[in-house]
């Protein structure tokens, strides 16, 4: 399998927001080691990939969220590395700030040539509120918002689409149209982390179509088919791609700063191929696990992550699962 790109991620930042369905399953607390001393490994891993392989897309990102102490040092930092971070930032989960502040915050996001700040919107307020883990999330991503368009940066506003808040969307709709936004973006859950808690969540395709066509043509456009339908598809074929990603903890850092950067390549693919050996074929999963019933909407990257959910249950749980954030290596379809 061809590796497309490994990211060094670096979970160093606790998260204020308390989300149901985290896709780290972020705890709290930060789990990684000092933004310094992650930077400081990434720069010197990529800078070997540099010199020796300069096509191969490595690249540094930290999280559980984006409130650090230095973000305009960050965005520099990713602009000199070529990461995403740079141009993009997913600001959900900041500690409350005043409206100075946020003004603040945002003049100095733009200044340092962020293009691009995503906030995601759970449903209207009060369910907001409960789904982030926090009273006042709501109202103050709406705070964010407008500090963003003062500051002439631009929004992209996410909004994923569970059975429950279904009712709600319109007036939600209704709520962000004042604020000006670069677009508005529904999608549904991932399945990694705390994702697959929501499972009962996944709407059908019944459901969907009952949205109005407002919101259906700002639906992601990953293509999407019923569990039912990607069992008839033809299209259960196994992946040729894959983007690795490895997560910086403070037990594991000595012994990674000690590889050199196709050492820690090699061992991040060594350690997915073993994944791959113990698990059957897409095909055959879907063979022991599909649900010619199931009428929810999936793209073929949950449904296959769910259904090797049910084989490393199946199995005891001996499998290492690379598609668990909170785990030191993971990989990404």
């Amino acid at each position: 399998m061809r590796t497309i790109s490994l990211g060094i991620a670096n979970y160093c930042v606790p998260c204020h927001a308390h989300c149901r369905y985290c896709l780290l399953s972020s705890c709290g607390k930060a789990t990684g080691v000092d933004n310094d001393t992650g930077m400081a490994f990434a720069d010197r891993v990529i800078r070997e990939f540099r010199e020796k392989d300069p096509a191969f897309n490595c690249f540094y990102y930290a999280g559980y969220c984006m409130d650090m102490p230095d973000l305009p040092g960050y965005i520099r930092y990713c602009r000199e590395h070529h990461s995403p971070a740079a141009g993009f930032l997913q600001m959900n989960g900041f500690a409350f700030r005043s409206d100075d502040e946020l003004r603040l915050l945002m003049n100095g996001i733009r200044q340092n040539g962020t293009e691009l700040i995503d906030l995601t919107f759970f449903g209207t307020e009060e369910y907001h509120d409960r789904f982030a883990g926090r009273k006042g999330d709501f109202s103050f991503l709406l705070r964010m918002l407008a500090a963003a368009n003062e500051a002439g940066l631009p929004v992209n506003v996410s909004i994923p689409l569970l059975r429950e808040n279904l009712g709600q969307m319109a007036e939600l709709r209704q709520k962000l149209a004042a604020s000006r936004t670069e677009k508005c973006l529904y999608f549904l859950p991932h399945s990694k982390g705390r994702g697959r808690s929501v499972a009962d969540q996944r709407i059908t395709r019944q459901e969907f179509e009952t949205l109005p066509e407002e919101i259906r043509k700002h639906f992601s456009s990953a293509r999407h088919l019923t569990e039912a339908e990607w069992l008839v598809s033809g299209e259960l074929t196994e992946p040729v791609e894959r983007n690795l990603n490895l997560v910086l903890t403070p037990d594991n850092i000595g012994e990674l700063s000690r590889m050199s950067a196709r050492e820690l390549l090699r061992f991040m693919e060594e350690t997915d191929d073993r994944y791959l050996e113990q698990m059957p074929s897409i095909q055959e999963l879907a063979e022991r696990y599909g649900d010619p019933d199931n009428r929810q909407l999936f793209r073929l990257r949950d449904l296959t992550l769910k259904w090797q959910q049910q084989y490393i249950a199946d199995t005891g749980n001996t499998i290492y699962d690379m598609h668990d954030e909170s785990h030191h290596f993971t990989v990404h379809l």
